[in-house]
């Protein structure tokens, strides 16, 4: 059984002061280059499938309603399927961006790692590939359950009280499970399965939300919220990298989670 060391809210927010100083540093540089061709391919990449279905639906109706979608109408229609586009992409951004960026997310976490402890891991494409494949699946779990409790919450806001701490409750939630996202990259080299992190995280979940904290708030910021959280989560990246490091150190690599 490993000793897990605890860690305070405000220390896990501190680490990053350090991931900054990392990221900025020769070698790491690189990495954000990633975010801005990321944004840029999914925005132009968006744009097109928007274009693409406002077409496909307009030929699609044509025959049944055209005198009614002529002129004003019509564009109106467009108008607002952008408008849905946009909202759907700042709404699920965050998880669109942890998804895409997994195999540099991995990448990341293994260089940071290298620099603090001098460990290496030689390259192997499956166990590149495995590692990439368990961050996906562990995105695609907690952007489940973060839904689940967005639903179970705007039934509950109906209650006076309760609808009041809503969204203050939910704003938490989602850095909990932002903040294991980004953990779990470091996580996973300690050789603990899927079901061995979650416990970790739960364990850990004070650290855990201070990690993912900064991303949430970053999704905050307006109008360019996904520009924000593409560089952040660099920053979130490394910070949960150090937060790993600080509450489960990597003197052993065969450990369980009880």
């Amino acid at each position: 059984m490993h000793t897990i060391i605890p860690m305070n809210f405000f220390c896990a927010i501190g680490l990053y002061g350090k991931a900054f100083e990392i990221l900025f540093s020769p070698g790491f540089r690189r990495f954000l280059l990633f975010p801005v061709l990321l944004i840029l391919l999914l925005f132009i990449g968006g744009n097109f499938l928007v274009g693409w279905a406002v077409d496909g639906l307009y030929r699609l109706i044509q025959g049944y309603i055209a005198s009614w979608m002529e002129g004003v109408s019509w564009i109106f229609i467009k108008i607002l399927l952008k408008i849905l586009y946009f909202y759907l992409f700042l709404t699920f951004g965050g998880y669109i961006l942890l998804i895409v960026m997994s195999p540099v997310y991995s990448w990341l976490s293994e260089r940071t790692e290298n620099r603090l402890t001098g460990r290496k891991y030689p390259f192997r494409m499956g166990v590149f590939l495995r590692q990439v494949g368990r961050g996906i699946l562990i995105v695609l779990r907690n952007m489940l359950w973060q839904l689940f409790f967005y639903i179970l919450f705007f039934l509950l806001s109906f209650i006076p009280v309760l609808g009041l701490l809503s969204p203050f409750v939910l704003f938490f939630i989602s850095a909990y499970f932002y903040g294991f996202s980004f953990m779990d990259y470091a996580v996973e080299r300690r050789q603990l399965n899927v079901r061995q992190s979650v416990r970790y995280a739960y364990r850990n979940k004070v650290t855990v939300t201070g990690i993912g904290i900064v991303f949430a708030l970053a999704l905050m910021v307006p109008l360019c919220s996904f520009v924000a959280c593409a560089f952040v989560s660099l920053l979130s990246v490394i910070a949960g990298t150090l937060a790993v490091e600080k509450t489960f150190p990597s003197d052993t690599l065969s450990v369980r989670i009880e």
